[in-house]
């Protein structure tokens, strides 16, 4: 179940736990600078706070989400193939 960390007019942001790790998400709903600024600012916030690794999923292809969760300090990790047969990459934003 995701539940919600921070919820603005431009994003919300969410955690979900699956076997005692825990997934970040980010629906957008505007992208601009000044709201990619605010953005980080929250993450950095929310990952100094949260002390413990936050994973990602990545659709390997999409290289806007490539560049976010880049610009956001996670790092790759891994490749996988989820329960549907489509392959993954998982990654990472250590404390």
């Amino acid at each position: 179940m995701k539940v919600e960390v921070i919820k603005t007019k431009n994003y919300i942001v969410y955690f979900e736990d699956d076997c005692g790790f825990t997934f970040i998400h980010c629906d957008c709903m505007k992208w601009s600078k000044t709201v990619k600024n605010q953005l980080k600012i929250d993450f950095d916030k929310l990952f100094k706070f949260y002390k413990k690794d936050i994973y990602a999923i990545h659709e390997i292809g999409d290289t806007k989400h490539e560049k976010f969760i880049s610009i956001f300090g996670f790092e790759y990790l891994k490749d996988f193939v989820g329960l549907d047969g489509k392959a993954r990459q998982m990654f990472v934003r250590r404390t």
